[in-house]
């Protein structure tokens, strides 16, 4: 039997209204995958972020050494807002710079948290060159984007405090160092409240000692 003209629009009609739905939702499943991509990547960043800092820290060196240089921590900004600076020399090594002479070895680094860009950044500046005639420019690396807080606090043995000079405390390091690091995800519509993923690591330092122990053993 033939179709008449007006079971030709039914048809056609039905199958529009097929296709927007289905239009719509794959560009609901998609947008939900990029967002949480997004989102997973911002996260992966901060683990990334506070593995490198905790592979730093585990290869620190005495603060007594030519080359080594002096432990500093500072304590920047306020409550839940922390922007700390920390600076040590420490052993490492560099893949991609495995042929060159300055790959692996003792380098300087300080990790500070960059409020002059937008979104804030957590960078890592490493001077490989401590031998140089003139102090060379750091090379600076963004570990991470987004940082809302970045807060270290230093194990004497008895507490935690948040701020360590191995100048003015007998050139010692910290039995342990823990830092806080937190990211914003930030909101993907209009009227949505952003997130907050916070990484916690407690780094024991191999090369401390007391203050006690630093001193008997200079004294012998």
């Amino acid at each position: 039997p033939a179709f008449t003209l007006l079971e030709l629009l039914l048809a056609l009609a039905m199958t529009a209204m097929l296709s927007l739905s289905l239009y719509m939702a794959m560009s609901g499943a998609l947008r939900a995958r990029d967002t949480a991509t997004a989102s997973v990547n911002r996260m992966r960043a901060a683990v990334l972020a506070a593995d490198l800092i905790g592979k730093d820290l585990e290869s620190v060196l005495p603060p007594t050494g030519i080359l080594a240089g002096p432990f500093i921590g500072q304590n920047q900004g306020g409550t839940g807002s922390e922007a700390d600076d920390l600076e040590f020399a420490c052993l490492g090594t560099d893949p991609g710079l495995a042929d060159q002479p300055l790959g692996d070895g003792i380098r300087r680094v300080e990790l500070t948290v960059r409020t002059d860009v937008n979104p804030p950044a957590l960078v890592r500046r490493v001077t490989r060159n401590l031998l140089a005639q003139t102090q060379p420019q750091p090379e600076e690396e963004i570990l991470c984007r987004n940082v809302r807080s970045f807060a270290v606090r230093y194990f004497d043995g008895t507490t935690w405090q948040d701020t360590w000079d191995s100048t003015t405390l007998g050139d010692i390091l910290p039995f342990a160092v823990e830092i806080t690091l937190e990211v914003v995800n930030p909101a993907d519509r209009p009227g949505q409240q952003s997130s907050t993923y916070k990484v916690v690591r407690t780094i024991p330092l191999a090369c401390a000692k007391s203050a006690d122990t630093s001193t008997t053993g200079a004294a012998q």
